[in-house]
């Protein structure tokens, strides 16, 4: 097993730091290493938790235009929302770790991480958060213009999220604030006018909206439970650390908030079958054997429900989205 070898070894977080010895970091020059921890590109769980807020956007957009988008410009127009996500998110968690050194250098799971053991400098960090923005911004102007105005508000909180950890002990509503806006996104990529909506469909997507928020909360309130006593230690605030005494009665009712908002999302716009039994069905099978079946005091079991809970819940709403979806494309084809 290889040491991580730099001018900054001697720091204190680098003593016990090895390079990876499998994923896709353990295939790239040592020098490009830190660069990749530090957009986390060997996690890609967070990349899926960005993706897919914008994947609803584009089914929920499609099905709203009754048919008119084609397989495969649905197809087309996700691969270049996938594509640009790597690189915000890299970018989201490049700039979170630039900032946020001094408390990663308290909590045992983020020591290691490349700018709180003095891999990278601060400036590095910075330097290479603006290179991975202007690498999403190129995929987000391959979009139709209105993307581009719906994503800056989406910037903006990016760019709030590690200072709202400082300040308020809810940064997992500003994080879900941020991370579901990528519905509008979504939307208006496949071709979707939003001053077209009537007031009906304004509550029915503000409502879709709120529940993805509520998704966010759940998801990222199980993966702070990890390092709770260490960032109660280190000031980082945050609702694990807020509700720490009653973690599990805070996520049901985020759960089951959700859960009434995703009903009413569907009443409103008058969605089918399909999306009631699977997306509405699904996700509240899913939420609450999450909640009530993870051992909240056990790290790896808190990760495991972050990586595969989140997507899981993700990939059964995207399922009931898209059979919505599908008889409006087969009767397209046959006519």
């Amino acid at each position: 097993m290889t040491r991580w070898m730099s001018e900054e070894s001697e720091h204190p977080c680098a003593e016990r730091y090895f390079l990876p010895k499998n994923g896709i970091l353990s295939h790239v020059p040592a020098s490009w290493v830190p660069y990749g921890e530090l957009m986390r590109i060997d996690k890609p769980t967070g990349i899926y938790a960005f993706y897919f807020h914008h994947l609803f956007g584009t089914l929920y957009g499609t099905v709203l235009l009754s048919g008119a988008v084609s397989a495969i410009k649905l197809l087309e127009t996700n691969v270049i929302l996938f594509t640009g996500t790597v690189f915000m998110r890299g970018a989201a968690c490049s700039w979170n770790d630039t900032l946020d050194k001094e408390y990663d250098r308290q909590v045992a799971r983020c020591r290691l991480r490349p700018i709180a053991r003095g891999a990278l400098s601060e400036l590095q960090g910075h330097i290479f958060t603006s290179f991975l923005t202007l690498f999403a911004l190129f995929f987000l102007y391959q979009l139709p213009r209105d993307c581009a105005i719906l994503a800056i508000p989406k910037i903006i909180l990016l760019a709030l999220y590690p200072f709202a950890k400082r300040f308020t002990d809810f940064p997992q509503l500003v994080l879900g604030f941020e991370m579901a806006s990528g519905i509008f996104i979504g939307a208006a990529s496949v071709g979707y006018d939003f001053r077209t909506m009537d007031q009906k469909m304004v509550i029915a997507m503000v409502l879709f909206y709120l529940a993805q928020v509520c998704w966010t909360v759940v998801y990222d309130t199980i993966y702070a439970q990890q390092d709770v006593e260490d960032d109660a230690k280190a000031g980082v605030k945050s609702m694990a650390v807020r509700f720490k005494d009653g973690p599990r009665q805070l996520l049901a009712f985020v759960a089951i908030l959700q859960t009434v908002l995703l009903t009413a999302t569907g009443l409103v716009q008058g969605f089918g079958l399909s999306y009631f039994f699977v997306t509405c069905g699904g996700t509240t099978a899913l939420l609450f054997w999450n909640v009530y079946s993870v051992d909240l005091k056990n790290p790896s079991e808190c990760m495991w429900w972050f990586m595969y809970g989140s997507r899981m819940v993700g990939a059964i709403t995207s399922a009931g989205l898209l059979l919505e979806f599908f008889p409006l494309e087969v009767m397209k084809q046959l006519l």
